[in-house]
């Protein structure tokens, strides 16, 4: 005997209930896909500190943050006038330990006439006399030349191409382990003063930076508005020099009215450098750099 439409209706519904309940059952047991800079990847395996070849340019210093197992966001530091890569990467490795990759581009050589010798006043007077017989002295062999003392950024554009092509070289090397958001600009002194015209080019790119003894006297109210349009946070200006602070706070208050958040740090004692009190203001300060940045505030 056939059931009667009523019947057939009752099952049918408690099938779909039952079916229902079963597929619930299954979402519940089945986790939900984890976002990309959560999903573990095997620990990073690389030295902490190596040099990078970089395509057009003179090899770069890496600093690697020895087993990640996520994108890790990217620090990009600009060296001064004389200044090296090594250094630059071996403060930033200390300030940022394993938390970031760091890139410090090499740049240009700077070259430095060589030192004289002082010139012998005895000698001198015999000249004068015309009385120097066989102890005339000879040709200085080494006049007009050159050594070198260190590296040196020269102009934006140069600069901008030379960082650019770094970090196509790490995302290279590295593709899973670098984070896809924006990094951290530092320049000290020259790559500080050529920072602020790249990052107000940049923002979405550098809208967090750190400026070392420099990059006061390059903004403007255009550049300033132009950073904070598009994306300009914050502007950390590390200073070793009483002069430094001074020739900041109009540049702090320039970019406060474009509404970039500022602050000024002062390593006192430092002088024209990095290595001391001001990396130290710099390491106490770093939290508020990066703040409200997610791929710095993710545990490892």
């Amino acid at each position: 005997m056939s059931p009667s439409p009523l019947r057939a209706a009752l099952l049918a519904a408690a099938l779909l209930v039952s079916a229902a309940c079963r597929q619930h059952e299954a979402e519940k047991e089945t986790p939900a896909p984890l976002p990309d800079a959560a999903v573990g990847l095997p620990p990073l395996v690389a030295p902490v500190s190596s040099l990078m070849p970089v395509a057009g340019f003179a090899k770069a210093v890496l600093v690697s943050p020895v087993g990640a197992t996520r994108p890790m966001p990217l620090v990009v530091a600009v060296l001064g006038i004389g200044d090296t890569p090594e250094s630059q990467c071996a403060m930033w490795r200390e300030l940022v330990g394993q938390r970031a990759f760091v890139i410090c581009p090499r740049f240009t050589p700077h070259l430095v006439p060589v030192q004289q010798e002082a010139p012998n006043p005895v000698q001198g007077l015999l000249g004068f006399l015309g009385l120097q017989g066989d102890h005339a002295p000879e040709a200085n062999p080494n006049a007009g030349a050159v050594v070198q003392s260190g590296f040196r950024p020269t102009e934006v554009p140069e600069v901008e191409r030379e960082i650019d092509a770094a970090i196509a070289s790490l995302r290279s090397i590295f593709p899973k382990y670098v984070a896809s958001g924006p990094a951290i600009y530092t320049g000290f002194s020259r790559g500080a003063f050529l920072g602020a015209t790249l990052i107000a080019k940049n923002p979405s790119r550098y809208p967090r930076a750190i400026m070392i003894e420099g990059g006061q006297s390059a903004w403007t109210d255009a550049t300033a508005a132009l950073y904070a349009k598009g994306g300009g946070k914050r502007v950390l200006f590390a200073c070793g020099q009483l002069s430094c602070v001074a020739e900041s706070e109009p540049a702090s208050q320039l970019l406060g009215r474009a509404r970039v958040t500022t602050r000024i740090v002062h390593g006192e004692g430092e002088g024209h450098g990095y290595s001391g009190p001001v990396k130290e203001q710099i390491r106490a300060a770093f939290s508020w750099v990066v703040e409200g940045d997610t791929a710095w505030n993710v545990p490892r």
